[in-house]
């Protein structure tokens, strides 16, 4: 039987290798490369058409969920792209046009079945549990937020009442678990729900 070949895109050197050494143990998988650099990734697939993308979703500057978009929109059901993080945001990874989620704290041998699924199959593999998501208004407040912009600009640049950004700051904080400006920011960035970088000396504001 002809073997899947696969094509593993995260910036974490060990990582990448360690997931490529094992899935080759598994006999059924080829894996053609590793990238670490997501600004090759479009030229590789152009030049190795993998069947399969394992790909991060946080890659520092990179994103992911939008790799995925331009992935898909090149190539639509010819490459499967398989998500992996560390954070269970499946829905997120499914709303980007992605065939699969797979988190990165999974054993091996599921892992083999999501892509067996995936590719074999043709199968669309998310989790059955939906997580909390920000919403896209949610998502632009944290994405203003980490440009250092207040509530009252935000307020103006959004067209809504200040209380109204107030609003959408607690459920935001609600929703990714953490108590601060600066932790929501970081982990929205982390989670790949936003893009870019923040200075971690900005002043907190009371919310």
């Amino acid at each position: 039987m002809a073997k899947i070949s696969l094509i593993i895109v995260d910036d974490h050197q060990m990582f990448a290798t360690g997931i490529g050494v094992q899935l080759e143990k598994e006999q059924q998988f080829t894996v053609l490369a590793t990238i670490t650099n997501p600004d090759t990734i479009m030229d590789t697939l152009e030049q190795l058409r993998p069947q399969v993308v394992l790909m991060d979703i946080r890659m520092k500057e990179h994103n992911g969920l939008a790799i995925t978009k331009q992935i898909k929109k090149k190539y639509g059901e010819e490459i499967k792209v398989i998500l992996m993080s560390g954070y269970n945001i499946g829905q997120m990874a499914e709303d980007s046009g992605a065939d699969a989620f797979a988190s990165k704290e999974e054993s091996i041998a599921s892992l083999t079945n999501t892509i067996q699924k995936v590719y074999t199959d043709q199968a669309n593999v998310f989790p059955q549990k939906k997580t909390k998501i920000l919403t896209p208004t949610e998502i632009e407040v944290i994405q203003l937020l980490s440009e250092e912009m207040t509530r009252k600009e935000i307020a103006k640049v959004m067209y809504i009442s200040e209380k109204t950004v107030t609003n959408h700051i607690t459920s935001i904080l609600s929703k990714l678990e953490v108590k601060s400006r600066v932790g929501a920011i970081l982990k929205a960035m982390n989670m790949g729900i936003i893009e870019g970088a923040i200075d971690h000396h900005i002043e907190l504001e009371e919310y």
